[in-house]
């Protein structure tokens, strides 16, 4: 899934879209670690395999400090989260942090629109907040 950050500053409620996408790819994830360690003959197609991203783009550039502090909270209030590695995929549009004078945020990879084109066409499932 896709989450593409158009607006500066997100509600409570985007909030809490972004961490329920996250605590479902983090229970699939674990759900598959303990399958595979039980039934290693048997293998499967999990959608565990493309985790969330996150693309920064518009004013959606400012907004990554925010979302980066998010993503630290859950890490140290989840004791799952912790013991599994982070698959979040961070990026930012070049052309937008340049025409903004933002910065980048540790994390996140800079992209061109070739690049954010390429992850659409990967990925079925778009929130745009």
């Amino acid at each position: 899934m896709i989450i593409n950050i158009t607006s500066t500053q997100l509600s409570d409620s985007n909030k809490a879209l972004i961490n329920a996408v996250f605590d479902a790819n983090l229970d699939a994830v674990l759900n598959t670690d303990n399958e595979a360690a039980s039934n290693t003959d048997v293998k499967k197609d999990h959608a565990t395999d493309s985790p969330p991203i996150i693309i920064f783009s518009g004013d959606g550039v400012f907004a990554q400090s925010s979302i980066a502090a998010l993503l630290a909270k859950r890490k140290a209030l989840s004791k799952k989260a912790e013991a599994s590695p982070s698959k979040t995929m961070l990026f930012a549009v070049k052309a937008d942090l340049a025409l903004r004078g933002a910065c980048v945020v540790n994390n996140v990879s800079i992209i061109n629109y070739r690049e954010f084109a390429e992850l659409a066409s990967r990925h079925q499932q778009w929130v745009t907040l």
